[in-house]
């Protein structure tokens, strides 16, 4: 019986490698697969590993790209490289979570009605983006490491310092951006992102020909981030040769996200 046996995994080994293709659950797998599993009332359970870290190959001796395990285990002590059950694949160098739509999450914070209140920046003769002023300060903890969005819509309004509309033809610059004030170890904080600007000039220094209203900036940003508490603040400031009025937050679609 031993030796039917043999021959059988003999016969079946030699047929596999002269066909390069084997089905399970079927006698013609497709052409372009070396492997094909069939079957209407079963699946297919990947290798289940406990894995350390996204950077560490263990239990494997070294990354292997293309590799695919199912992973049990739950470790937050590298916060950077933190695993949670699921599927993972290998791409050489790391390994990838894969994630489902299920698993996506939206953090959500004021209302549908506008969020971001008036704010006012007096803007110097000869200035470089002066000291900015806050717009907005919200927190969030994230449980583990995500791909998060910044974005917002700030109205910026140009005025001579007494409210005026300006007539003085020289360039006035406004921008709006991101900066953490806080965030886990790794992640720089009092550096700018997601920044977006707008320029204002008068092109006739008189009445008939003078803009009015305001601009809107959209600071926008996403990054990998890894699990932890964050504060973000949305900031604002302005830069002109000639001195101005610069008011935030007077639209009436201001919002931050």
């Amino acid at each position: 019986m031993r030796k039917n046996n043999v021959l059988f995994l003999v016969f079946v080994l030699s047929n596999s490698f002269l066909f390069a293709q084997v089905g399970i659950g079927t006698a013609s797998p497709n052409i372009n697969a070396i492997l094909e599993l069939n079957s209407s009332n079963k699946g297919l359970i990947l290798p289940k590993v406990a894995l350390t870290a996204t950077n560490n190959a263990a239990p494997l001796t070294a990354h292997v790209a293309g590799m695919t395990v199912y992973n049990t285990a739950t470790n937050t002590s590298s916060a950077a490289n933190a695993v949670y059950p699921g599927e993972y694949y290998n791409d050489g160098t790391k390994w990838m979570r894969k994630v489902t739509v299920r698993e996506t999450r939206m953090i959500a914070g004021g209302t549908i009605s506008d969020q971001i209140s008036s704010k006012t920046l007096t803007v110097p003769d000869a200035s470089n983006y002066v000291d900015t002023t806050l717009l907005t300060l919200p927190s969030f903890t994230l449980d583990r490491e995500s791909i998060v969005e910044f974005n917002a819509n700030v109205s910026a309004d140009f005025t001579k310092n007494d409210g005026s509309p300006l007539t003085d033809s020289s360039a006035k610059l406004a921008k709006a951006y991101f900066i953490f004030t806080s965030a886990p170890s790794g992640v720089p904080t009092n550096t700018q992102f997601g920044s977006s600007s707008q320029a204002y000039t008068n092109t006739s220094t008189t009445n008939s020909n003078i803009i009015s209203g305001y601009f809107y900036l959209v600071p926008h940003s996403i990054l990998n981030l890894p699990a932890g508490s964050y504060t973000v603040a949305l900031k604002g400031g302005g830069a002109s040769d000639t001195g101005y009025k610069l008011t935030f937050g007077n639209g009436s679609s201001d919002m931050s996200r």
